[in-house]
């Protein structure tokens, strides 16, 4: 990282004995990415500070927390939202919100569905998948 910060130093008398000179296409060149790589730099200081110091980003003030959710449809989802020590089991649908049960944080029926559901869905599908493939039952 040092060594591209030693580049434009050595750069500079190029560019001095370039003004002198008539232009070249190699000095025209070297002058607008030089000037673009300046443009650039900028561009990603700027975003990170608007990044770093936007208020109203933090995350960890939040009064609600998603447990968990389930896709029912192609734009249907059931999700368990965590609010003030309680489960609000909530049905979200374009343009609707709807709470659908209300249960105590921690429920045992609620702790066993989800403990007993498959984690990996994926994985064990591909597996059936490949065993299918090669013929193994």
């Amino acid at each position: 990282m040092k060594k591209l910060a030693v580049l434009p130093v050595l750069l500079l008398p190029m560019l001095v004995f370039a003004a002198d000179a008539p232009p070249t296409p190699a000095t025209s060149a070297l002058k607008m990415t030089f000037g673009l790589l300046v443009v650039l730099a900028i561009m990603a200081g700027l975003a990170w500070l608007i990044r770093r110091f936007a208020p109203g980003r933090t995350a960890q003030n939040s009064v609600a927390r998603v447990v968990g959710g389930v896709s029912v449809g192609t734009r249907e989802r059931v999700v368990v939202v965590e609010v003030a020590g309680r489960w609000i089991v909530v049905g979200v649908a374009p343009g609707q919100v709807r709470a659908l049960a209300d249960l105590e944080a921690g429920d045992s029926n609620v702790e066993q569905a989800i403990t007993s559901a498959n984690p990996q869905p994926f994985a064990g599908w591909l597996q059936r998948s490949s065993e299918k493939f090669h013929g193994k039952k």
